[in-house]
């Protein structure tokens, strides 16, 4: 092919219709619906032969083979290696290759730990310096973005084996600012540093956030040593994250050139700060708008979107741990909206002040300034309505749910025993009535939901007495509405949620407490012991 390129620009040359040099041949592009079908096609391939191989040298994972298992991986990744670099640009074997060299360190990996002992720091530096060789060397962007990724969990890992807690997260931040904020200088080495970058991002939500399996890479946190590094480690966390902070913000008053005297100088300044603030309340949104600020400062869409992403999850997780009623966090929300929109017009007055009073034409003030947006057009104004209506519904809901609580009948359930291993599942609480059990064999078949009518003892404790059809209730009596999914009975709910760290209480739990409608609408309240004693308040 290349010959008769050749040969044809010889020959047009000679007639003097071209000159110069042959141009070099462009790579031929590949729309993204046929690189995913390669892409998936490749790891199929790679699957039945890694499939084959692992029936071949399974017996390498039944006995101490430390050396095969490296030895392997290491051929494997190998293997890896000469696929990307000699069939550079095929999607096909670029996740083929992926594929054998994510085989390749599990072997390399599981050798490892089968060598050294699992509970020391040792192998998981080891484990890191490798991946970060295959880092370097593999040249493959999500190879690399992955190689380092693992590489900084194998780190952290490490550290946290050591009893320094924390300073993992401390480090990430201070390379994630490093490597971005110099991206201009090492552009030369933008296929390296670019997915090492992306890596730097992934690891710092998960190590201060709850995205990614984030949790059980902070369990380490909850466990208290005498060393004087676990005592230690916080205020150095504190201290690399503000170093972090610092970087960031002077190389974008240094790029941009604004002076710290100005306006917006002190604006920076007072952002830098708070967000500094809200790391030692939650290290999880610090981590969130350091993301989104080199997203936005750099161009760097990704970025931002990772951060806009992680910020959201991690405020609604924070949200949902409160331990408060449903109102009182609607409450903290509408407050937080209402206080950002505040700012967002205190910035965009002030900023425009100067703007308005150098302005040729008149104005009506400080009503102009803050309300002087863009036109909307038609799809802006359905956006907002859409929004507004979805607002308003939700806490509508909300106000429905609270006032139920607040003027409901009380109703006491009996919790029937379930599964000890799925009683508790994190953060709530897998529930089962008593009653289910007394009228399942009365449920009509052709009805699916409908209403149980139950007889009130003297501590409210409801008891089956048959299918609601209508007839008048008696004083003690009341009538809960059931629905049927997947033949299973369900009250309101099955779950009962509760804060983090505190399933202990909930494990003497004898009733469920609901709300009553005078229609039959019922809510999980709380849970109470064979004491009628309340242990505390579902948190959904």
């Amino acid at each position: 092919m290349n010959e008769a390129r050749k040969q044809l620009w010889a020959e047009l040359s000679q007639q003097q219709l071209t000159h110069g040099d042959i141009p070099a041949l462009e790579t031929e592009y590949v729309p993204w619906y046929i690189a995913l079908m390669q892409g998936f096609a490749g790891w199929i391939a790679a699957l039945f032969m890694l499939g084959f191989i692992g029936s071949i040298f399974g017996w390498l994972f039944r006995f101490d083979n430390e050396v095969s298992l490296i030895s392997v991986g290491l051929i494997c990744c190998t293997g890896a290696y000469l696929l990307f670099r000699t069939r550079t640009g095929s999607v096909f074997f670029g996740q083929v290759g992926l594929a054998v060299s994510l085989c390749g360190q599990m072997m390399v990996a599981w050798g490892l730990f089968d060598w050294l002992p699992i509970r020391d720091a040792l192998p998981f530096f080891l484990l890191a310096v490798f991946q970060i060789l295959l880092t370097l060397v593999m040249p493959n962007f999500i190879h690399r973005l992955l190689t380092g990724w693992f590489a900084l969990i194998a780190f952290f890992w490490g550290l946290d084996l050591l009893g320094l807690f924390g300073l993992g997260a401390a480090i990430c931040s201070v390379l994630f600012v490093l490597v971005w904020i110099n991206d201009r200088s090492w552009k030369g080495f933008q296929p390296v540093w670019e997915p090492v970058g992306y890596s730097l991002a992934l690891a710092l939500v998960q190590f201060n956030g709850h995205l990614i399996l984030g949790n059980p890479l902070l369990d380490g946190f909850h466990e208290q040593s005498d060393s004087i590094w676990w005592h230690l480690s916080p205020w150095s966390a504190m201290a690399m994250v503000g170093l972090s902070t610092i970087l960031l913000l002077q190389d974008i008053i240094k790029q941009y050139g604004v002076p710290l005297s100005s306006l917006i100088g002190r604006l920076i300044l007072i952002g830098g700060v708070l967000i500094f603030i809200s790391g030692q309340i939650s290290t999880g949104v610090s981590s969130a708008l350091l993301i989104l600020l080199v997203g936005f400062a750099y161009q760097r869409q990704v970025l931002t979107a990772l951060g806009l992403v992680a910020l959201l999850s991690f405020v609604s997780w924070y949200y949902y741990n409160l331990a408060t009623t449903l109102l009182i966090k609607s409450f903290i929300l509408m407050g937080t909206g209402v206080a950002l929109l505040l700012i967002r017009l205190g910035v965009r007055y002030v900023l425009n002040k100067k703007h308005v009073a150098n302005a040729a034409t008149p104005h009506d003030g400080l009503g102009e300034t803050l309300f002087n947006f863009a036109p909307m057009n038609r799809l802006k104004w359905a956006v907002v309505a859409m929004m507004l209506l979805i607002l308003a519904a939700v806490n509508i809901t909300i106000f429905k749910k609270e006032n139920l609580l607040a003027t409901g009948e009380t109703v006491l359930l009996e919790l029937a025993p379930v599964d000890p291993r799925s009683l508790m599942q994190g953060d709530y609480m897998r529930l089962r009535f008593a009653i289910e059990r007394e009228f399942q064999q009365e449920v009509p078949k052709e009805n699916h939901d409908g209403h149980v009518l139950v007889d009130l003892d003297k501590n409210r404790v409801g008891r089956f007495a048959g299918i609601y059809r209508g007839e008048p209730l008696a004083t003690q009596q009341a009538k809960l509405e059931y629905r049927m999914r997947e033949g299973d009975i369900k009250f309101a709910t099955n779950a009962f949620f509760f804060q983090e760290g505190k399933a202990s209480v909930y494990e003497e739990a004898k009733y469920g407490e609901f709300a009553v409608s005078d229609n039959g609408e019922l809510l999980l309240h709380r849970l109470r012991d064979d004491a009628y004693q309340v242990l505390g308040e579902n948190q959904p």
